[in-house]
């Protein structure tokens, strides 16, 4: 089976993206944001939206420019195979490290949280062929699987949030800027990694069918933005900054203190279920558009190359890294770097669909 190519609508784009991204934003930079914010990580996440909403014009200006057309045959046109090459390289740099660290970062949350007699090999075997069929189904079988687990992950967020009111008190959130501005802009680099995250739509942009307007982005913005504010005040309210900054995932902590009356506790396998969604999503989703970005002959070589990632993916996971080491490159190297590589390609991106003609070789 190929892989299929199909249109999606802008509903189906933003469930999609409150999956995939979800998973990035409210669980995986939450640890880097207390430990960079402590106390006002949640400021960070409000500020954050506000700084990024310029970028968000930027995107939606380059996408009308693009006529979001599919952007490496977009690129060749507007400047020639090299320049083309040298920036959608980055991109499909970032599209894999999205995918094997989700593998890696999922497989061991899975290990050491509730399956730790499972041999790890099972567990990314399962994880990356499940995301490998959903990849080659297509983009359109990727979002009706979205479509199908997103409200049964918004319920259980709701459901977690409002079981834990007794345990909260929002008295920890203050006193609010204790130490300056200083803690809540070195959250920036954390929460703006994981929105910038959302170049993915330039990437995504040929499948869509309808021109995405600004207000769409703008809410897309707003939805990730309440996603990463839920579990940053949650820990805050029902652990204190301190310790919540001392959780290597504080969501997964939170369904622990769900309590149902005197008999009915420890029903935290549930959030298994929110992980698992979200990182089935985000992995089939990098690898799909991984494989539709380049520029492959037929759908053979294309299935081969789907192959060629998830066997990676599997060799990747049993490497001997600690959680510990996982975690201090993501939060010195990879998620500044994301940041920073995102916001460079959008201008460059932006730069060459105002100031570039189609070229004659790109046209030919």
């Amino acid at each position: 089976m190929g892989i299929s190519i199909g249109k999606i609508s802008i509903v189906q784009t933003i469930m999609i993206l409150m999956l995939s991204n979800g998973l990035m934003t409210h669980v995986i930079i939450n640890p880097m944001l207390l430990d960079a914010s402590g106390r006002d990580s949640w400021i960070s996440i409000v500020v954050s939206f506000i700084i990024f909403i310029p970028w968000f014009v930027l995107l939606v200006v380059f996408m009308r420019k693009s006529g979001q057309q599919k952007l490496f045959p977009w690129l060749i046109s507007r400047t020639n195979p090299i320049i083309a090459w040298i920036l959608i390289i980055p991109i499909c740099i970032q599209l894999y490290l999205i995918g094997g660290t989700t593998v890696f970062h999922t497989t061991t949350w899975t290990f050491t949280n509730y399956l730790p007699s499972t041999p790890k090999l099972v567990l990314v075997v399962v994880l990356v062929i499940v995301c490998l069929y959903c990849a080659k189904l297509g983009i359109t079988s990727i979002a009706i699987v979205s479509g199908i687990l997103l409200p049964f992950v918004v319920l259980l967020g709701i459901f977690v949030s409002i079981a834990n009111t007794p345990q909260k008190d929002y008295a920890r959130l203050t006193p609010m800027l204790e130490h300056g501005w200083g803690p809540v802009f070195n959250g920036l680099v954390y929460i703006g990694g994981g929105v910038t995250e959302l170049l993915l739509i330039v990437v995504l942009q040929h499948h869509l069918k309808s021109k995405i307007r600004m207000w769409q982005l703008l809410l897309i913005g707003t939805i990730l933005t309440f996603i990463s504010l839920g579990p940053i005040i949650g820990a805050i309210t029902e652990f204190g900054p301190i310790e919540a900054s001392k959780q290597y995932q504080s969501p997964y902590e939170q369904w622990r203190l769900v309590r149902l009356g005197e008999y009915i506790e420890h029903i935290d396998f549930l959030s298994v279920f929110q992980w698992l969604a979200g990182a089935t999503i985000r992995i089939s989703l990098v690898q799909y558009l991984l494989a539709d970005l380049l520029p492959f002959k037929n759908q053979v070589m294309r299935t081969r190359f789907l192959l060629l990632i998830a066997t990676s993916y599997i060799l990747l996971s049993l490497l001997p890294i600690s959680q510990n080491d996982f975690y201090l490159w993501a939060y010195e190297l990879y998620v500044p770097a994301t940041l920073c590589i995102s916001v460079l390609l959008t201008l460059f991106f932006l730069y060459i669909s105002i100031f570039t003609k189609p070229t004659k070789e790109g046209s030919t």
